[in-house]
């Protein structure tokens, strides 16, 4: 037997002591409803959210008559106190219409009866569920994945809280991790000040908006029928005896399309060089690196990806769609979007809003009538704020934005808030909203479907699964956002004989309940779950080694459960506890699946990270809950993979907050497809394994993602 590979330093609970110590939090809840009284619940973080509008006129006007009732009594929540620090040197910026007012009340209670809402700009921001929190004793509740958020934003660490290698860079983003405004200044201020950058010819990239690789010999062959393109068109400009090709076209309709094909090409030829330079000059791809232009060579696929991942793409890497557009965009645009979407995070968390303009129906936007009795579209709140935040602070173009970054130093962003007017939120608005989930599970299929290979081959799917957040308000029922999710499927799953079987892991269907939200969760890898996917390769003290995958566990961005999971459950009946089959609503790292007709998950509903971020934190600003903070546990499991013994420990289960009463969820069946109409039991054989004699043993339970 080969040594045990135990390594202790990448556990999840390395995270604390090897991440770099971080200035303790300075924020100040900013209370903007407190002219009517109300409060958010009654805990507040480090960094609390302000409402950026006026309070509703009464939180039971706008909640249905049982839930007005409970608010009346008060929320079921512990005593807490949030972790408030005020530092007088450096006093907020108020600012209207991009110009400072000097002489303007700076404390945030005055700001707040001003109609003002505090944007953190600082450094160590993160959204409401990393945030700090006291509780009933005054003792500071820490969260595990606080520090390791703040390391990550800023490219000091990485995943595991060690001091981010050198030319590393963190591109979290799409994993629900945006930058520190501190890094977006920094990436902007070097891109204005590259040299390399003023030598991409973004003119022509700007051109171009899809750009085919082709292999060596595919290409030469196309070069072929380029050439005899063009010069078929030459010899037609001849015979037409006229100056150019352009005035060939004129007289010769018929061979319009020949030249846009010739112009095609060349306007793609002379883009492949730009492309190149423009990865390079961004760091994607290294000075003196040999690589071929072709996404199957792994170097120029990782830069691509790299690019992708900096500027929040959605895309496999290709050069097509938003890719190729963004790549002919100048870096002082795609860095000024780049902060846009930094701020939208932290504008949206503040005003504790969530609208996104997804609730659309046929193109539509959806309405609804107000105390009034007028009809008034449910507006896109994420940008209507985030537009308003950059106009009030003057710097809704690059220009502005690269002036404000030359006018404040590194050093400004330790401390640096700003005060802003900002529109009213809508006044469906309260600390108590009537809200519920659906997920229409969309086209599912039962049957199995592999090839001779043993590989799934899902038909493609028509209608994929959606997640819905409904509002009640005034006797309507109101979608405010509709996402796309996904539900389970046929996955490969260890059996107790140590053979992978397929097993269909499908999704609930029914009423479930949320009450536990964890931030920062972590995921216990079930005995079914494959043994391959538990160990991976990672540089330990300079050696290529193969350690537990933690990654997958978490807590982390890369975890099974994202950077948040909200746990359906099975509500107990007569004084029995929940049910839980193992299906949460979660981020995920693998952010392609989530709109890919072919890819399903365990039977969890995956969300975009950020999205995940978003939901759980609009539903701890406007609903009742408890703060429970870290949840220990002392999990720890041994297992064997090529004759080398791993142990996994695992510390914590998350930053659990509780809601009360919980959040009322609803799995649509969808629609069933094909010939089964009913989820198939037990394993069936993948048909390139063979397995020992026997029937396959019985499947046990475990939840995965």
């Amino acid at each position: 037997m080969k040594p045990t590979c135990m390594i202790d330093r990448l556990h999840p609970g390395a995270h604390l002591r090897y991440a770099a110590r971080m200035r303790k939090i300075d924020m100040v809840a900013l209370a903007l409803l407190a002219a009517s009284g109300c409060s958010r619940n009654s805990q507040q973080p480090v960094d609390a959210p302000a409402s950026a509008g006026p309070a509703p006129s009464s939180p039971a006007a706008s909640a249905t008559p049982s839930a007005a009732a409970d608010l009346a009594k008060g929320p079921d929540v512990p005593e807490a106190a949030p972790v408030v620090t005020v530092d007088p040197a450096h006093p907020v910026l108020v600012l209207v219409d991009g110009q400072p007012q000097s002489g303007a009340a700076a404390d945030p209670d005055s700001l707040a009866g001003h109609g003002f809402a505090l944007v953190n700009l600082r450094d160590d921001w993160t959204p409401f569920i990393f945030a700090e929190f006291k509780d009933d004793q005054g003792a500071v509740m820490p969260n595990r994945y606080r520090p390791i958020f703040i390391g990550l934003a800023n490219e000091r660490t990485d995943s595991d809280g060690r001091d981010l290698r050198a030319g590393a860079h963190n591109y979290l983003e799409l994993f629900g991790i945006p930058p520190s405004i501190g890094l977006v200044r920094k990436r902007m201020l070097a891109d204005e000040e590259s040299t390399c950058q003023k030598e991409v010819n973004y003119d022509l990239l700007g051109q171009v908006d899809k750009l085919p690789l082709r292999k060596s010999g595919e290409q030469a062959s196309f070069n072929g029928s380029i050439n005899r393109l063009r010069k078929q068109l030459e010899d037609a400009r001849k015979v037409a005896n006229v100056a150019d090709l352009d005035a060939l076209v004129a007289v010769r309709a018929d061979l319009k399309d020949e030249l846009e094909a010739v112009r095609t090409a060349e306007r793609q030829a002379g883009a492949l060089p730009e492309i190149v330079k423009r990865l390079k000059c961004e760091g994607h791809l290294k000075p003196g690196a040999k690589f071929k232009t072709d996404l199957e060579d792994p170097l120029f696929r990782d830069a691509v990806l790299s690019f992708q991942m900096r500027h929040m793409i959605y895309e496999y890497p290709a050069l097509r769609g938003n890719t190729l557009k963004i790549l002919g965009q100048k870096p002082s645009q795609s860095n000024f979007d780049d902060f846009r979407r930094a701020l939208r995070e932290r504008v949206t968390d503040a005003a504790g809003a969530l609208e996104d303009g997804t609730s659309v129906s046929e193109g539509a936007p959806t309405t609804f009538k107000n105390a009034k009795g007028e009809t008034v579209p449910i507006p896109n709140l994420v940008e209507d704020l985030t537009q308003a935040a950059l106009v009030q602070m003057g710097i809704d173009t690059p220009e502005k934005l690269l002036a404000f970054f030359k006018a404040h130093p590194a050093e400004d962003f330790a401390w640096l808030k700003v005060a802003v007017r900002l529109p009213p939120l809508p006044e469906y608005y309260s600390p108590d909203m009537a809200l519920d989930l659906i997920v229409d599970r969309g086209d599912v299929w039962y049957q199995p479907m592999w090839d001779d290979k043993g590989v799934l081959r899902y038909p493609p799917r028509e209608r994929m699964p959606r997640m819905y957040l409904y509002l009640t308000y005034l006797g309507q029922r109101l979608p405010i956002i509709k996402w796309p999710t996904t539900i389970g499927g046929w996955r490969a799953e260890q059996a107790s004989n140590g053979y992978e079987y397929y097993r269909y892991k499908g999704s609930d269907v029914g009423h479930r309940i949320i009450r536990k939200i964890d931030a920062g969760p972590t995921w216990v890898a079930p005995p079914s779950t494959p043994i391959r996917g538990l160990v991976k390769a990672a540089d330990v003290n300079g050696r290529r080694e193969r350690i537990v995958n933690y990654d997958e566990m978490g807590p982390g961005y890369l975890s099974a459960y994202g950077l948040v999971a909200g746990y359906f459950a099975i509500p107990g009946v007569d004084g029995r506890g929940d049910g839980d089959n193992g299906i949460r609503a979660h981020g995920s790292s693998e952010y392609m699946s989530i709109t890919n007709p072919a890819k399903y998950s365990h039977g969890c509903h995956r969300l975009m990270n950020h999205l995940a971020v978003r939901l759980y934190d609009f539903l701890l600003n406007h609903r009742p809950h408890k703060v429970l903070g870290d949840q220990r546990m002392n999990f720890s499991r041994e297992f064997y993979k090529d004759e080398n013994l791993y142990q996994i420990r695992l510390n914590t289960r998350g930053f659990e907050f509780q809601l009360t009463p919980p959040l009322q969820v609803n799995v649509l069946e969808g629609r069933i497809r094909g010939n089964l109409h009913e989820p198939v039991q037990g394993y069936f054989p993948k048909p390139d394994t063979v397995y020992p004699p026997g029937p396959p043993p019985s499947p046990g339970g475990g939840a995965e993602p």
